[in-house]
């Protein structure tokens, strides 16, 4: 291939990537209610991993595996009624025996608004079903997470395949033709 293609191949490629990351950003935004900042490519939670180089043509967006806390998502009052998130945009649910705990400073595998955790407490024998993770903290009290962004981009990646080529080809030729 020749120099020149080869170099157009890797601008079209990233400036690509970088188009979809957006895009992906925001599709995950109208699936989940996370904010725009917590998805910029700085956060590092939906992110390009690898860029194209003229010996490697190929790019790579990757969201953090790690799954969210509830806590992020909680929205209104706390109060004794319990906590109410909003993990689907316009869709608030109430949990009624939850409640947002302090977490220990320094765990810097939570990211959460003040370092808070979204917690239950079950009663003995007791199981929470319908949840995508629990930690346990001490005894019968746990913490309750939501999906990851992984997951989440896993499921929008699908519904911008089908763009993604016709969007590298509009920009290649863009290039070969601003370049000749």
């Amino acid at each position: 291939m020749p120099a020149a293609i080869q170099r157009y191949a890797r601008m079209a490629i990233n400036t690509t990537t970088k188009k979809t990351r957006t895009a992906a950003s925001r599709k995950i935004r109208e699936q989940v209610n996370f904010t725009a900042g917590y998805l910029s490519d700085a956060a590092g939670r939906l992110s390009i991993t690898q860029q194209a180089t003229d010996g490697n043509l190929e790019s790579r967006i990757s969201g953090r595996f790690r799954p969210t806390s509830l806590a992020r998502f909680a929205s209104g009052a706390v109060g004794r009624g319990g906590v109410r998130v909003q993990v689907n945009p316009g869709s608030t649910q109430r949990m009624g025996r939850a409640f947002l705990m302090r977490l220990r400073a320094g765990r810097a595998n939570i990211e959460t608004k003040s370092n808070l955790g979204l917690a239950i407490r079950l009663k003995p024998g007791e199981h929470v079903e319908n949840k995508h993770r629990m930690v346990p903290v001490t005894g019968n009290l746990y913490l309750l997470y939501g999906p990851s962004v992984d997951q989440i981009f896993r499921f929008v990646a699908d519904e911008l395949a089908p763009d993604i080529g016709d969007d590298l080809e509009a920009e290649f030729l863009r290039l070969i033709d601003r370049m000749n």
